[in-house]
């Protein structure tokens, strides 16, 4: 198929003309049902059946993640299980720049459901046959600061304990150590931004900017492309073909490109089509446009 695919449609409608279990992942912002003021779109989080027509196209083992906010993640996650997936884990994005609200703590973060489409057999055997369902984490792993730990207790409660009194008691037990991966710590479940950088370090920590989002781009809601190339590269295998039901501003179609995945977005409303189809067509054609170029040293030296 051709790299992507945009559709400008009811996606309940434009994905009942996909083929069945031709989809390695879905990765979608849908509406959360919260009523934001001046759009139509946000009256209620997406329905059972919506999520049933997302299922027959996915390939056995392929993931779902899907946005939602604190406040109606039970019905998201209901209607998601419902549908056939299982669920297998939330992901807690932490958000800094949302607004305090009357009567409520300051949100600071939104959670993003993950299922999957069960596999057939075991992770491996699902993996040979339909390539997707296992998750990437050889080059999504957080880099050390400095060398990696040694002594690593290998079994046992106290597993994680690196170095120090543990391992030298580890020693005298002639109990087995390792040392850490050289690549780095296996990615958390918390993806955000901390100002002790003790914590950032062992967080990935994307920001929205406004070379991505576009001065043309009045869509409420964009996230953070970084985030959702970051999502892409762990739950969408290379070459793989990602669905977005709800496409918005296109920037899951964005990610997907600049990550070599394939990518069919589905969008109703006209008005966010055509900036979607303005963005991916921008990142097709030149991959690097809605990243943030590095500091050219010599136009900065003659600006000074």
């Amino acid at each position: 198929m051709t790299k992507y695919t945009l559709i400008c449609d009811d996606n309940r409608a434009a994905m009942a003309g996909l083929d069945e279990k031709s989809v390695d992942a879905c990765i979608t912002d849908p509406p959360y049902g919260m009523d934001i003021a001046g759009v139509g779109w946000d009256h209620q989080v997406p329905p059972v059946e919506t999520w049933r027509a997302v299922y027959r196209v996915l390939k056995p083992g392929a993931f779902v993640l899907s946005f939602c906010s604190p406040e109606f993640y039970h019905r998201m996650a209901v209607a998601v299980e419902d549908a056939g997936l299982r669920p297998r884990d939330m992901i807690v994005w932490m958000v800094t720049t949302k607004m305090a609200k009357a009567n409520r703590l300051k949100p600071a973060h939104e959670p993003i459901f993950v299922a999957q489409k069960p596999p057939e057999g075991s992770v491996e055997k699902n993996w040979q046959k339909w390539g997707c369902g296992r998750i990437n984490l050889t080059t999504t792993r957080i880099p050390w600061d400095g060398e990696p730990p040694k002594g690593w207790i290998k079994g046992g409660s106290e597993r994680r304990a690196f170095g120090g009194e543990v391992a030298k008691a580890a020693e005298a037990e002639h109990r087995e150590t390792e040392d850490a991966n050289p690549n780095g710590r296996y990615p958390s479940n918390i993806i955000g931004h901390f100002d002790d950088p003790e914590h950032q370090k062992y967080f990935y920590a994307p920001r929205a900017t406004r070379i991505e989002r576009g001065e043309y781009n009045d869509h409420p809601t964009p996230k953070p492309i970084s985030l959702m190339r970051y999502l892409c590269r762990i739950y969408a295998p290379v070459g793989g073909l990602v669905l977005d039901p709800f496409m918005g501003s296109g920037t899951t179609g964005v990610a997907a490109i600049q990550m070599g995945r394939k990518f069919i977005g589905i969008e109703r409303e006209p008005k966010y089509f055509d900036i979607a189809c303005k963005r991916i067509d921008q990142a097709y054609a030149q991959p690097d446009f809605f990243v943030k170029p590095a500091l050219n040293v010599t136009k900065q030296e003659s600006l000074i």
